[in-house]
């Protein structure tokens, strides 16, 4: 058994180590830092390089918005950094315009056949001076205070970070914006906003949004929150002026999910945009979502 556990050490060392010398990864990083522009994405691949990209590339190119990004809609283009002739699936229908070698990695630019113009983004309004929290309650709406300190470990260590610029509601509960590892354990940079449970709600207003002819985002919980599927739903309702966009729902189960609701009477005009989230029982509900207009 030890020999077959140093014999499975030196694999892991030679397939994580040994396929691509620290110069290609440093002459990549150098090559991709001339291409990329701010709103290109920059990918790894195949997904298990994206450490490495992340080591030798650096905070400045593997940002967060690039690594926890919510999809790939909202970039007009992709820089692909890959080994082993692997692609990242979900730019298969993207357009190749450029490809270059440099030793044992290939480079590739990728252009997004149906690139999406974007309004305005709620994680930018997730501020102290561009969003309002309450936690509602038997009619009556408590307003959160917002705190400004250190990032949070999760309970023992269990959990997404939470955030140290966050909405803190003495009712329960608490939003800010993180990074979390959703069911397929890929990063998201989103909203956490866990529901206080009971007949309670936190209700997140956004103020002076930019609006087009749709809100659209995601929502999903953290991995080991809702892998085992048995927590109770989490549901979020959005308005403007009183007038339901729509309501939503996520079960256990259903990772990552993408929905759009229809904003057309607000296209062209600023508007308080209003999320309101609630679950029959708050106890791991570890909630998180984005949303964008477009």
């Amino acid at each position: 058994m030890p020999l077959v556990g140093v014999i499975e050490l030196g694999l892991h060392v030679k397939q994580v180590y040994g396929v691509v010398p620290e110069g290609d990864w440093l002459a990549a990083r150098d090559v991709v830092k001339g291409v990329a522009k701010p709103d290109d994405l920059v990918v790894f691949a195949p997904s298990w390089t994206d450490p490495l990209g992340r080591r030798y590339f650096g905070k400045d190119i593997a940002t967060v918005e690039r690594e926890a990004r919510p999809d790939d809609t909202r970039f007009p283009r992709a820089i692909e950094v890959s080994i082993r002739g692997e692609h990242d699936a979900e730019l298969a229908g993207w357009h190749e315009a450029a490809k270059q070698k440099v030793g044992a990695i290939t480079i590739t630019t990728l252009e997004n056949p149906h690139p999406v113009q974007l309004l305005d983004d709620l994680l930018s309004h997730a501020t102290a001076s561009r969003m309002t929290v309450a936690h509602v309650e038997g009619g009556r709406a408590l307003e959160c205070i917002w705190m400004h300190g250190p990032v949070k470990t999760g309970n023992l260590g269990f959990g997404p970070a939470i955030p140290g610029d966050r909405a803190e509601c003495a009712g329960g509960g608490f939003a800010g914006v993180t990074v979390v590892a959703v069911l397929d354990y890929r990063a998201r940079r989103c909203i956490y906003a866990p529901p206080p449970g009971g007949g309670a709600a936190t209700r997140l207003t956004f103020h002076d949004v930019a609006m087009g002819r749709a809100l659209h985002g995601h929502h999903g919980l953290y991995a080991e929150a809702e892998r085992n599927k048995t927590g109770t739903p989490v549901k979020i309702a959005f308005s403007i002026d009183g007038e339901s966009l729509g309501k939503l729902t996520h079960e256990d189960g259903d990772g990552w999910t993408e929905f759009e609701l229809d904003t057309t009477p607000w296209a062209g005009k600023k508007a308080d945009v209003v999320a309101e989230i609630s679950s029959s029982n708050g106890n791991r509900r570890m909630y998180c979502f984005e949303a964008d207009t477009r």
